[in-house]
């Protein structure tokens, strides 16, 4: 059983919807001041079944709330216009690489140098651009290493020219950040 006291001006009217109305005619109903004891068991109470607007409210709002924290797993194009953009950004961080590579092992006095330059411009021009901003790929550790790598070749090639060869040193440090990005791809990091 429940038991529930309460001390408030108490109507005396008989039906509470007569008091409701007299309200709003401007009528005051009979009031006292007296303590009220209730006792109600389970069965004698009744729940009604109708739900409030705000009730409905909170729920629509809880709802929608737990929908948009569930993500779906990205959709994958139909026939292979979409595809996998981790195995895409393996695929071109590769690409970048083997193409930098070949561009700092050719000779000086290469006939192909300029063209391989501007060729690594344009792929770590690319790379960057698509990359820079898409958070699921920026902290992988191959990105990092790629990216450092590539700043320190185009930072070169901008400030000396094409004609200047890369310092060794540099050379060493941009093979051993590709060497390391390419261990941390293979690991699919």
């Amino acid at each position: 059983t429940m038991v529930a006291v309460l001390v408030t001006p108490v109507s005396l009217t008989s039906a509470p919807r007569a008091a409701t109305r007299s309200l709003r005619a401007g009528v005051a109903p009979a009031r006292a001041a007296r303590a009220v004891s209730v006792r109600a068991s389970a069965e004698e109470r009744q729940v009604e079944a109708t739900t409030s607007r705000r009730e409905v409210a909170f729920k629509a709002f809880a709802a929608l709330t737990a929908a948009s924290a569930v993500r779906p797993a990205p959709a994958l194009a139909l026939f292979g216009l979409g595809g996998d953009p981790i195995a895409k950004y393996t695929e071109q961080t590769t690409a970048v690489i083997e193409q930098v590579k070949y561009t700092l092992d050719l000779p000086t006095d290469s006939p192909d140098k300029a063209g391989a330059i501007e060729k690594t411009r344009q792929l770590t021009n690319a790379w960057v651009a698509k990359y820079r901003r898409d958070k699921a790929i920026t902290g992988r550790p191959s990105y990092g290493n790629v990216y450092s790598a590539l700043n320190a070749v185009s930072g070169h090639y901008n400030n000396f020219g094409t004609k200047y060869p890369l310092p060794q040193k540099r050379k060493d440090r941009v093979l051993d950040e590709f060497k390391t990005a390419e261990i941390a791809l293979s690991r699919g990091r």
